[in-house]
């Protein structure tokens, strides 16, 4: 296997599969086994820093977390959803795999937004085109705003251009969501971000059979202050 910085999809898979092998629906153990190969999960793994609490907003069936508690990467993770039935297969499966002590999983609604629970890293894949447009920046301020000074956001979504990839894209969410759902630029969600306090720390494009992805990483800024702070404890 691959050392965490450097998985590959493969590796994904077949960390993944037996990590949802239990799992009651033949849809999730499929879509857990091989999502890796229509989303680069790795890419996103590779962003989160050794040893990191997590935060991954939108967490579906909890594969992320799983995945980074199952290599080891992250000392705790906590994610939530709007879907209940996700959660408790996400429960269900860090159970299996005596993952519970380090992840955990939350049943939560739009109306109760997201939570700021000191989490150095969020995460949020493949959630900003299901926000509808005029949420979005709210929805990125949102995310920002749970970053601590030094923290990190990482946002990985579907691309806008060019427009047959989005369109694949549209197509497979409105089939497997039942969704119509609007894409979003990175360059946009770096404008929101911004004034919030964050820098681009990477940006990259992939493409994964006929779907195109982006990956932004962002990170807050520390303060004057806090930097001073640093400094004068580190004389």
């Amino acid at each position: 296997m691959s050392t965490e910085s450097n998985l590959s999809p493969a590796d994904i898979q077949r960390l993944a599969s037996p990590l949802y092998a239990g799992a009651a629906s033949a849809k999730v153990r499929l879509m857990a086994t091989y999502r890796s190969h229509i989303c680069p999960l790795h890419e996103v793994i590779s962003e989160v820093p050794a040893r990191s609490k997590v935060l991954d907003v939108g967490c579906g069936h909890g594969l992320l977390l799983n995945l980074l508690a199952t290599l080891g990467r992250i000392r705790q993770g906590h994610g939530f959803d709007v879907a209940g039935p996700a959660i408790e297969v996400a429960r269900q499966m860090a159970a299996q795999h005596g993952l519970s002590a380090v992840v955990d999983f939350e049943h939560r609604s739009i109306a109760q937004g997201i939570p700021d629970l000191g989490h150095e890293v969020v995460t949020v894949v493949d959630v900003l085109h299901h926000i509808p447009d005029e949420h979005k920046a709210a929805f990125v301020n949102a995310l920002c705003d749970v970053v601590p000074e030094g923290g990190r956001l990482i946002v990985k979504d579907m691309v806008v251009r060019p427009h047959w990839r989005a369109a694949a894209n549209q197509m497979h969410d409105l089939i497997m969501a039942r969704q119509w759902v609007e894409h979003v630029d990175p360059d946009q969600v770096e404008a929101w971000a911004s004034p919030r306090g964050m820098r681009v720390m990477r940006l990259d494009h992939f493409n994964t059979w006929w779907y195109g992805h982006w990956l932004l990483v962002l990170e807050k800024r520390r303060s004057a202050q806090t930097s001073d702070r640093s400094n004068t404890s580190g004389r």
